[in-house]
């Protein structure tokens, strides 16, 4: 957002990364109340 500057490119490379370690990102937002980010990676035993 305008209120926080930068690239751009963070989620981005988080999702690809994620996505190398076989597991998923879900990023919801709401206006005035804020964003959820849930992570979800494979735990080898």
């Amino acid at each position: 957002t305008k209120n926080f500057p930068g690239s751009g490119l963070g989620l981005s490379i988080t999702k690809k990364f994620i996505e190398l370690l076989n597991g998923s990102i879900h990023i919801s937002s709401k206006k005035d109340f804020g964003t959820s980010i849930i992570v979800k990676l494979p735990i080898n035993n």
